[in-house]
């Protein structure tokens, strides 16, 4: 039961975050302001494989920590890390191209298919598993069971923010396949030439508007898995 809980998690979540998700990408490998009014256009484009997206990471993630709580804190962190990134870094490869494009699903499918092949699966996958294991460990540890509200919108951020270089090099490598080593020397490069050098920083790092979509994602999700947990479980 606990699964398909997290099953109807997902689906609320896909649906009610990828306009953002959508913008937020967008305005980090085009470099341009998050209210930019063309990255809001065709704000459910990709919704659908949002939707299949969200419903795998729900319907595993917060079953898998309950799943793994016998285990230490980085076997854990590894198990949910790496089984939610083989799974879903397919699918998310299709999304945020369809993102750039503007595109269905399908014909982003299509045509990542024809550039790649089966490989396209494994484009950037490194790269979410280290920015996920990292911000699961530092979750699993610090995160209180009684969903306080400060506390854990707290931790979430927190872990956002240490891991958001791999969530940038991961945008990166899915929009032009790049080594990781040019993807980051690209960004050391860039950081150098401008004046505001924190700040262009922070927005490639999507420190901010990207960090509240996580908090609000991951407290959400958390809240109602729990809650549609406990209310099923008396029935």
């Amino acid at each position: 039961m606990d699964f398909y809980i997290s099953i109807i998690v997902g689906a609320i979540q896909a649906v009610v975050f990828n306009p953002i998700d959508k913008a937020l990408y967008n305005s980090i490998i085009t470099n341009t302001k998050l209210f930019t009014l063309k990255n809001w256009k065709h704000p459910f484009i990709g919704a659908t494989n949002g939707i299949y997206t969200r419903i795998i990471s729900g319907g595993i993630y917060f079953y898998l920590i309950d799943y793994t709580k016998s285990m230490n804190l980085y076997q854990s962190a590894l198990t949910v890390s790496l089984t939610t990134s083989v799974i879903l870094n397919p699918l998310n490869v299709i999304k945020f191209k369809s993102y750039i494009d503007n595109t269905s699903s399908y014909n982003s499918l299509i045509k990542t298919y024809k550039m790649y092949g089966v490989k396209f699966g494994k484009l950037g996958i490194e790269s979410l598993i280290m920015r996920d294991f990292i911000f699961n460990c530092i979750y699993f540890k610090y995160k209180k069971e009684n969903n306080n509200l400060i506390h854990n919108c707290s931790i979430i951020c927190a872990a956002s923010i240490i891991s958001s270089p791999f969530h940038y090099i991961r945008n990166m490598k899915y929009y032009n396949d790049d080594s990781y080593f040019n993807i980051c020397k690209t960004l050391f490069t860039d950081i150098k030439k401008t004046n505001n050098k924190l700040t262009f920083a922070i927005k490639q790092f999507a420190i901010g508007y990207g960090t509240i979509r996580t908090i609000a994602g991951v407290y959400t999700g958390q809240i109602m898995y729990s809650t549609l947990k406990e209310v099923i479980g008396n029935h």
